[in-house]
């Protein structure tokens, strides 16, 4: 039988660090985020499309995709996000329906940033929702990105509320400690989720 879990939560909530706990726990990880920077290189699917739509413009002297141009963009113009979206969605589901279908049993964990926001829990039979208070996720994010406050909330707030994740899912991991802390809780949920399920 199997289970697929979906990964969610905020931007630099500490989705990164749970994933890292699950495959040292030997179970596959679908990155969203990976199937989506494969498809923004030169020749692929979302590449060929936002090139055409938004122009040479925002491109780099490489030919590749200037993703922080297209970034401040985004967070700046509500249309543009919108136009982002519905190119990036579908090609990003095709291909994670594709990857889930490899497996036949187990658990099978995808970590989706924007699970909810693209309606991608319906691919899910659970959610696990990485949980950060917003000061922390500010304080992360500005010093992971070498932003500033403002950029770092604009961030933030692009993003379904990190309250309302947590309340949709059906398991929480509460990163704000440390890397033990976060790996002790992934144990118990996963362990948790295959007591439940029969695994």
């Amino acid at each position: 039988m199997k289970k697929v879990i979906g990964i969610t939560g905020g931007i630099a909530s500490g989705k990164s660090n749970v994933c890292q706990v699950i495959k040292k726990l030997g179970y596959p990880i679908i990155s969203c985020d990976e199937i989506t920077r494969n498809n923004y290189n030169i020749g692929g699917k979302i590449y060929n499309v936002v090139r055409e739509r938004f122009g040479d413009e925002f491109l780099l002297d490489d030919g590749n995709i200037d993703r922080k141009k297209l970034a401040k963009l985004i967070f700046s113009k509500e249309s543009a996000k919108l136009l982002i979206d519905s190119i990036t969605h579908p090609i990003i589901k095709e291909e994670l329906l594709s990857e889930i279908a490899k497996y036949d049993d187990g658990l099978v964990f995808v970590e989706i940033p924007l699970l909810y926001e693209a309606k991608f829990d319906t691919l899910c039979d659970l959610v696990i929702c990485v949980f950060l208070s917003q000061k922390y996720q500010v304080e992360r994010l500005m010093e992971r990105e070498g932003i500033d406050e403002d950029y770092a909330l604009k961030k933030i707030h692009s993003q379904m509320d990190l309250y309302l994740k947590k309340s949709l899912a059906d398991y929480v991991i509460d990163s704000k400690g440390n890397f033990d802390e976060t790996e002790k809780q992934v144990i118990e949920v996963i362990n948790n989720i295959k007591r439940s399920e029969n695994i």
